[in-house]
């Protein structure tokens, strides 16, 4: 017999003394003055608490309080934030990790904003933890946010903003387990079926459907293929090395090398740009010249006096790149699937239809060599033995 969800009360007004209140298990409870960030911040940690409490008895913890004088997770928040700006840069532009430490943070802010934080403890983690399981959010996803709260109270402990002991305190709350919460669990990431990938390339741009081929030939990450650059290809030998400027580990100091053989080689080679060596193989700018001159050619109606005249905006709301960013390209892919009325897929899945493919003949050593892996063994003694065989796998198969 399934278990009823209980109803969450309600933030209201008690119009005598002009505060907010929320009635639960037929108490009332006072939260401040109506409509304050504080009374709501108080709401939402005591309908959390009560919630989170199997006998559906309120209790109200002891970060009520305010004393002494450490920061308040709120401006612990800000300096970590202003920290993570500056420290979370690459090729001079902030990482997609100041994003992920802002949604992690987010729900730390809702139910804790003002409280003390010498005061945040194991049982309050646990508490935000909770609020993310009912927002629905992947296990995995928790755990990965639940790891970048503890690591900002590591960074409040190096500052002393808060004792060392506490950062030790947090780290006890262990990541959640497969089946052992009501955590929502996802399928892990499986390779394109070859059907799919086809279908999709008559609604798409000649250079997405390039970079889609080269990126499931070689391997890449989409990363790696949106990155791609002429000067970044060493082209003298029957398989051409790809050395990424930028890349997902390179700040651990490994270096990053793409094995491409003779089919993605034929996909790349007429859009390389040995005229501006500098500039990315794949760019939007191209892709909508492209498609507006395909229309025109494809148009049967004559143009119109008004449209022969028509001059572009000088300052257009929507300009295409010079690169594809991630959005884009996954949009792209999106909407083609879409078209095609096929299940959506994501670039990334291409990696994983390469690593099959290789794994298929060559087994779990040659997958890693072309992916760029380890397999846990030491890099620096590994590299090389473990990318030319990514050369020998390339030259037959890619």
């Amino acid at each position: 017999m399934s278990v009823k969800a209980r109803r969450v009360p309600s933030y209201r007004l008690h119009k005598s003394t002009g505060q907010a209140r929320v009635i639960i298990s037929g108490k009332h409870v006072y939260l401040g003055k109506y409509g304050t960030p504080e009374s709501w911040e108080r709401y939402h940690r005591i309908v959390a608490e009560w919630l989170n409490c199997e006998s559906g008895a309120i209790f109200v913890t002891s970060q009520d309080a305010s004393h002494g004088p450490s920061p308040t997770i709120d401006e612990l928040i800000l300096a970590y934030w202003r920290h993570a700006q500056a420290y979370y840069v690459k090729n001079g532009e902030t990482t997609g990790e100041t994003g992920n430490i802002r949604a992690a943070l987010r729900p730390l802010r809702r139910l804790y904003g003002s409280t003390k934080a010498v005061q945040f403890g194991p049982d309050h983690l646990e508490l935000v933890r909770q609020s993310m399981i009912a927002a629905d959010l992947s296990r995995k996803v928790i755990n990965a946010r639940v790891s970048r709260i503890k690591r900002m109270f590591r960074w409040a402990s190096k500052k002393r903003f808060v004792p060392p002991e506490m950062y030790h305190g947090l780290k006890a709350v262990d990541g959640l387990l497969r089946g052992r919460s009501n955590a929502r669990e996802t399928e892990p990431v499986k390779p394109v079926p070859e059907a799919h990938v086809k279908a999709v390339l008559p609604h798409l741009v000649p250079q997405v459907v390039a970079m889609i081929r080269a990126q499931e030939l070689a391997g890449m990450r989409p990363q790696d293929i949106r990155n791609m650059r002429t000067c970044d290809l060493e082209t003298s030998g029957d398989v051409w090395v790809y050395t990424p400027r930028t890349h997902k580990t390179e700040h651990f100091g490994h270096i990053r090398r793409v094995a491409i053989g003779p089919k993605a080689q034929a996909v790349l080679r007429p859009f390389l740009k040995p005229e501006a060596p500098d500039a990315y193989i794949f760019s939007p700018e191209e892709a909508v010249a492209t498609l507006r001159v395909k229309r025109r050619e494809n148009r049967k109606t004559p143009l119109t006096p008004s449209e022969r005249t028509r001059k572009p905006k000088r300052n257009p709301r929507r300009r295409p790149g010079r690169q594809y960013a991630k959005s884009s390209y996954e949009n792209a892919i999106r909407r083609a699937c879409k078209k095609a009325k096929i299940p959506h897929w994501a670039p990334n899945q291409l990696r994983h239809s390469c690593a099959t493919r290789v794994r298929r003949k060559y087994g779990i050593e040659g997958a890693a060599a072309v992916l760029g892996n380890s397999l846990g063994m030491v890099a620096e003694v590994y590299a090389e033995a473990n990318f030319q065989l990514a050369i020998d796998i390339m030259r037959e198969l890619g």
